[in-house]
Parts: C-alpha cells; structure tokens; sequence
C-alpha cells in the first residue's frame, strides 16, 4: 500500500481545523501521513494541534521555518520537504474529505501505471 502525504497549511484555523483531520481520520484508505504547516497562527492553532498528533502518530504539527516564504505556498513547500509519501495530496485547513477519496484516488494512479 502506497503512502499519501497530506499537506495542509494553516493559520489561525483553530476553529476549523479539527474538522478537516476529523475527516482525514475517518478515510478508508489508512496509509498516509498528514503534515500540518503553522504559518504563524496568533489563535489556539497549537493547542488543538497538540491533542490530534497524541492521539493519531500519523499526524505531525510543524511551524513554518523563516527560511520559507511566509503564506500557503512557503508552508506548503516546507511540507514536501517533510513529506516521505509517494503521493501528494494538497488540502486545506478548511477542507473537508470524503471518507473514501483517497482509496479512490489511489486505485485510480496504481491503475493508470
């Protein structure tokens, strides 16, 4: 089974972003990583980061380093860099997944090869 890295960038999506890895979580295909990018939050970001990655070791919290362009696109970057996946799938921190969109995504690439 091949591995998904999920990137989302975020800031100050405290109040939203615990329903997009909600539903992450819920995915029928299990094989993934999620990298979520702080790109500097000033709200509770942190904190409800800190409950998902003890509960779900396929979810990591990193801040965005000053040597990456602040905004989506320096966090984004950062988080391929981390990413360890053979696929990519770009999301938001507003975003929300289908419970089998990736299953679905992914038996269509391994088909296409």
């Amino acid at each position: 089974m091949k591995l998904v890295s999920i990137i989302i960038p975020t800031f100050n999506r405290a109040h939203l972003i615990g329903e997009t890895l909600d539903s992450i979580i819920a995915q029928t295909y299990q094989n993934w990583e999620c990298i979520v990018v702080d790109d500097g939050s000033d709200d509770d970001t942190e904190e409800v980061m800190k409950s998902y990655i003890q509960n779900d070791s396929r979810i990591y919290y990193y801040h965005r380093p000053e040597e990456y362009l602040s905004g989506g696109n320096g966090a984004r970057n950062y988080g391929f860099e981390l990413s360890k996946g053979e696929y990519i799938q770009w999301f938001d921190s507003d975003d929300l997944m289908s419970p089998s969109k990736m299953e679905y995504q992914v038996a269509a690439l391994q088909n296409k090869q």
